[in-house]
């Protein structure tokens, strides 16, 4: 250490100790090194410290050259001395850019809007394929930009969203600090899931084609785990339109969740130890106590205050007390800022309704005091993000390339709406939320088509008897669910999980009868106001089939059942996250293998002749399911096999969930 950086250790630490410590409102400032709001002594012990360690640590690096060294304290000190620099930076949505080969081309963190988007689409357009895969170094270098970049004060999330065609070559040849390609990828998956920035978690995505470029599929899957926080974040498809509908799906996650308002409730004080309710979901007397979305508290006339608080429906960070903003007379007002539905829908100030308990009647009773005219409008705004986004350039993409970089501009065009007011947010065509879960259905046109197998294949035995005879049918348009329904919904819908393999919200629910299925559904119509059903057997094989599109394959989408489904010689016995296989023709997921998925029908013949929108016999025994499992055999999962069960609790299995249809 040189001798000026000693004695102005020595000065500084004087001056500091007499003239206290130097606050400033935010810790977006250079030098922030613990991220307490000011930049002192502290900040440079900690540097010193991550020097005598030889350890590497992103904050530490101050003036963000890579490493952490004496030249870190030189400029801290000077920092100190001058005096930091908080930069203001505007709220929204902030994007960096990397495209990787044998080198990075790096695109910095900027505000991502109307009047820079064109600079993002042009930095996509001149990527170009080369030789490399610097994947880890890629990774490595977009956290450290992540940690580096300037933020605004109503940052939320921050996230790294990584594109893989293969595994890395490379990167270790780029730092000095790992022997091997293990120990890179264990100090990226330590880095992503214990690191904070601006004491925020990072969301890591990783999307990887496995195509037949990847030689070691194991490594590459390992690749994905490592790169994510976690493992519903790891993504493998096995084509370019797959990659495009996971990138859609990453932008819709980080743009979901990220409107707040401020809500101000006026009403008449009340005497201390009143239990009062806020119903904001346009309630009555009958139905109060099943309210979904409401704030609840007991109020104290002392303090003109409300305690206890409860939020059903919605989350807000007011805290479990909330103070009156202004007493006007016997009103009292009370704010509470960042509120967010868990449906994500704006707040209706006509719904809005005061309640209060009498213990008399032990019921609630409406305050006829109250009224949602006085209340001001709730006031909309957005959160801001950080991202990275992380694309695999390397030159085995190929023709695919250009796919890539449609993919990538289609991401950021989503990435546009993360701060749209209400009234002009892009609408998901088939997307639906359910308290905070969102999950998507896709229209199906509809048309004719023959149904089950002729008496050839069954008497080769490549089907069943109950797959007799071959008939003509013709469904009307639907729309069904593009992936079984996730353990995440259920739970959502339900408030419990029921499936026996739950480690994951991601995999599709299991351990549920045909029984079980009505009640979700009933319980899913209430809290959507939609009709969502079970689909009919006839409109389930026409969707697996690939409807109007279908290419004729066995299964749902290919020919070759490793390509689209996850069954016995492939699952280890056990179902996966939905949508990891590929898609059929309509977009739909795991409508081979995974687990079976109930159908509306009672198990019964089919008929001979042509049907209309058949939906089964009248009556029966048994009740259908289709698709194959996780479990199944290569011939259970064909798009023609049939399965039935009772519909009663004894049909409950680890490998039975179910599809919607609307």
């Amino acid at each position: 250490m040189r001798l000026t950086t000693l004695f102005s250790l020595i000065v500084l630490s004087a001056a500091m100790a007499l003239a206290g410590p130097r606050l400033v409102p935010s810790s977006n400032i250079e030098g922030d090194v613990n991220i307490d709001g000011d930049v002192n002594i502290a900040d440079v012990n900690a540097v010193i410290d991550v020097v005598l360690s030889g350890r590497f640590d992103p904050h530490c690096d101050v003036n963000g050259d890579g490493d952490v060294n004496i030249t870190d304290i030189n400029r801290l000190i000077d920092l100190i001395f001058r005096g930091p620099v908080t930069p203001i930076v505007d709220a929204g949505m902030y994007m960096g850019l990397i495209g990787y080969n044998q080198s990075l081309v790096t695109k910095e963190i900027s505000v991502l809007d109307t009047l820079s988007v064109t600079d993002y689409y042009d930095y996509v357009t001149s990527l170009t394929c080369q030789p490399g895969r610097l994947l880890y170094y890629s990774v490595d270098q977009a956290l450290n930009k992540l940690n580096k970049a300037q933020h605004p004060e109503n940052l939320k999330n921050v996230a790294i969203v990584t594109f893989t065609e293969g595994l890395d070559q490379g990167s270790l040849m780029m730092t000095d600090k790992y022997e091997t390609e293990a120990q890179y990828a264990q100090a990226l998956k330590t880095r992503i899931t214990n690191e904070y920035v601006y004491g925020r978690p990072i969301k890591a995505y990783t999307v990887g084609l496995l195509n037949e470029n990847v030689k070691d599929a194991n490594q590459f899957r390992s690749n994905l785990y490592s790169l994510s926080s976690d493992s519903a974040m790891a993504m493998e498809v096995t084509n370019m339109a797959d990659v495009d509908t996971k990138l859609q799906k990453i932008a819709d996650d980080l743009v979901s969740h990220n409107m707040y308002e401020k809500l101000t409730l006026v009403f008449p004080g009340v005497g201390t130890g009143t239990r009062i309710r806020f119903t904001l979901d346009n309630v009555d007397a009958a139905t109060v106590e099943e309210s979904q979305v409401y704030i609840e508290g007991t109020f104290s006339l002392k303090t003109r205050s409300l305690t206890d608080i409860t939020y059903q429906g919605l989350t807000c960070p007011a805290g479990d007390s909330v103070a009156a903003s202004s007493v006007d007379g016997m009103y009292v007002s009370l704010v509470f800022d960042g509120i967010q539905l868990n449906s994500e829908e704006p707040i209706e100030k006509d719904n809005i309704q005061e309640w209060y308990w009498v213990e008399d009647l032990n019921s609630w009773t409406l305050s006829t005091e109250f009224s949602a005219s006085r209340i001001p409008d709730p006031e909309g705004y957005y959160s801001s993000t950080l991202v990275m986004l992380v694309l695999d350039c390397s030159s085995v993409l190929n023709e695919e390339f250009g796919e890539l970089q449609t993919a990538a501009n289609n991401f950021i065009d989503r990435m546009m709406n993360y701060t749209s007011a209400p009234d002009t947010t892009v609408v998901v065509p088939g997307l639906y939320t359910v308290n905070g879960v969102s999950f998507q259905m896709v229209d199906v046109e509809g048309g004719t088509f023959t149904m089950g197998v002729d008496n050839e294949t069954v008497f080769a035995g490549e089907a069943n008897i109950d797959e007799l005879p071959a008939h003509e049918v013709t469904v009307s348009s639907f729309a069904i669910g593009q992936t079984e329904v996730t353990q995440e919904l259920w739970q959502a819908v339900m408030g419990a999980n029921p499936s026996q393999l739950n480690d994951d919200p991601q995999r599709p629910v299991e351990w549920v009868s045909w029984e079980d299925c009505q009640e979700f559904i009933a319980r899913l119509n209430e809290l959507t106001g939609m009709n969502f059903r079970l689909p009919t057997e006839a409109e389930w094989e026409f969707a697996a089939r690939g409807g109007n599109m279908s290419s004729g394959t066995i299964y749902a989408g290919s020919d070759n059942i490793d390509d689209v489904a996850w069954y016995y010689f492939n699952s280890n016995n056990e179902n996966r996250p939905v949508a990891t296989k590929g898609a059929n023709e309509l977009g739909l997921y795991d409508m081979s293998g995974n687990v079976y998925e109930w159908c509306s029908d009672w198990y019964g013949n089919y008929p001979a002749e042509p049907q209309m929108d058949p939906a089964g016999p009248e009556e029966g025994y048994y009740r259908v399911y289709r698709g194959g499992s996780s479990y199944c055999i290569i011939r259970d999962c064909r798009v023609t096999s049939r399965f039935r069960d009772v519909p009663g609790d004894e049909s409950r299995a680890s490998d039975i969930g179910l599809r919607l249809a609307l």
